[in-house]
């Protein structure tokens, strides 16, 4: 029997291609990543549920049994933990169902830090599918986490768990029946639907069908300029190529860059910028990079949700004279790897010359919250944030641009395009990845390749400071 659920509500919204592959179960293979963000919730739902002792799970239940027990518990007046609603060819399972005087309260449980405008809509088909099957919905809530909550000792639900009543924005959504009716006849198709590659690809969340449909456009397509506006309205009147973009239309310094890089085929330098940023640099370099993981309910003593939790660095050492000294750091085992990191750290750091990162940011961000959370070495961070220099700096002001970096200036995309080197013969080439990896090996096992991991999480992170090095020193044979 087809059923349309609320998982394929939202699939609807965001793309008819979509929900028609998720229908027809052939959507990408689910990663690691996208496990660990379903565990992740289901993490947070167990803290939930402690606030509820007296509520009633139906969640192990199969779809008959389910909806069977849902019945049974509406008509007791229990408070109830996914509860499954069919009416004809609807279908929902709501997180949470409150009786209260003269109706129910819907709440869907997220994972999230914050209240996002996704949530509205979810708890909006689960309203319209309830409410026929004769239930009065009197109030709507959203329950995430609390960002600011702070970890010490054991988790304590009341500070981990908020709620917000979302029932004005819930009730302002609409054409719920227009489009469950819309999405049935596309779930019932033969043949995948009619689609168009928007601003949907990315919201409210990425879809796993991007690169598939991104892949067939041309090589150096205007998704790639930085003026979103613009991109999409180039897109909307059927220009896909660069090389298309009508004489005339108003591009900024950086488009500007881009396109012209993509008629002469070659890269665009300014060699006075880069000149400027490299006499910017003082030895002995410091080439600097951080991996981390992150969790919904922290593990761990001083830290919050979704806190980025470093566990590995990689440090290249570049002396004047073009020397290289390497030290690195790989946490071992479950424990919190921050304080021996940052012992570590400590010492690798210490002297002079720029600490060199990519995408200052990211690494700026780590070390501030490090010395929050460890004020016993807040003397020698403050220090060492004096002394950080972005490389991306030339890269994002594109002094420096090829048109192989795809309007990327990632350190994934400007390595290979200024040197001719990538991370692609690895077996770890991108940080989420390694961020997993360490994760499901170390502090919740379940990959048994842990030596092997280690050993891949070491050269990856290595390439990245590496890198660096190298970036370098191509930088200063195109000023020479």
């Amino acid at each position: 029997m087809v059923l349309l659920t609320k998982s394929k509500f939202m699939n609807g919204l965001q793309c008819p291609k979509l929900l028609w592959r998720a229908n027809q179960k052939t959507l990408p293979e689910i990663t690691l990543s996208d496990e660990h963000k379903f565990a992740q919730g289901h993490e947070f739902e167990k803290y939930v549920k402690m606030l509820y002792p007296d509520g009633v799970d139906l969640g192990d239940l199969g779809f008959k049994e389910n909806v069977e027990a849902t019945t049974k518990a509406v008509e007791d007046r229990k408070l109830i933990f996914e509860a499954g609603f069919q009416v004809g060819e609807l279908f929902v399972r709501s997180d949470l169902l409150e009786p209260v005087e003269d109706g129910w309260n819907l709440y869907e449980i997220k994972s999230s830090s914050e209240v996002k405008p996704v949530h509205y809509p979810d708890l909006a088909f689960q309203k319209f599918v309830l409410e026929k099957a004769g239930l009065t919905i009197k109030k709507c809530f959203v329950i995430y986490i609390n960002k600011e909550y702070q970890k010490n000792g054991e988790i304590d639900p009341n500070q981990l768990v908020a709620k917000e009543e979302v029932t004005e924005q819930v009730d302002a959504v609409e054409n719920l029946e227009d489009n469950s009716q819309k999405y049935l006849e596309i779930i019932k198709r033969d043949t995948v639907p009619d689609y168009v590659i928007s601003q949907n690809c990315n919201k409210p969340y990425e879809c796993p069908l991007k690169g598939e449909c991104w892949g067939a456009l041309p090589e150096n397509n205007v998704l790639q300029i930085t003026n979103w506006r613009l991109y999409w309205k180039l897109f909307a009147e059927g220009i896909e190529d660069i090389k298309d973009i009508p004489t005339g239309t108003k591009l900024s310094d950086k488009d500007q860059v881009i396109v012209e890089t993509v008629e002469k085929g070659e890269p665009y330098i300014s060699k006075e910028h880069i000149r400027h940023f490299l006499n910017s640099l003082h030895y002995p370099l410091h080439h600097f990079d951080f991996e981390t993981f992150d969790t919904a309910v922290p593990i761990y003593d001083k830290s919050r949700p979704y806190q980025k939790i470093p566990f590995q660095y990689s440090l290249h050492i570049e002396q004047e004279d073009g020397s290289t000294e390497h030290r690195e750091f790989l946490a071992e085992g479950s424990e919190d790897p921050r304080p021996a990191l940052l012992e570590q750290l400590k010492n690798d750091l210490q002297g002079e010359g720029s600490i060199v990162v990519f995408n200052q940011s990211f690494e700026i961000s780590l070390l501030n919250k490090l010395a929050e959370d460890f004020p016993e070495h807040k003397e020698w961070i403050t220090a060492a944030l004096g002394r950080i220099v972005d490389l991306a700096t030339p890269f994002k002001a594109f002094h420096y641009y090829n048109p192989e970096q795809k309007g990327s200036y990632s350190i994934k995309k400007v390595l290979p395009a200024i040197t001719g080197k990538s991370y692609s013969e690895l077996e770890i080439n991108n940080g989420g990845d390694a961020s997993m990896l360490f994760f499901y090996s170390h502090i919740q096992p379940k990959l048994e390749n842990k030596e092997e991991i280690r050993t891949n999480l070491l050269k990856y992170c290595g390439l990245d400071t590496e890198g660096m090095v190298w970036i370098i020193q191509k930088l200063k044979e195109m000023v020479k």
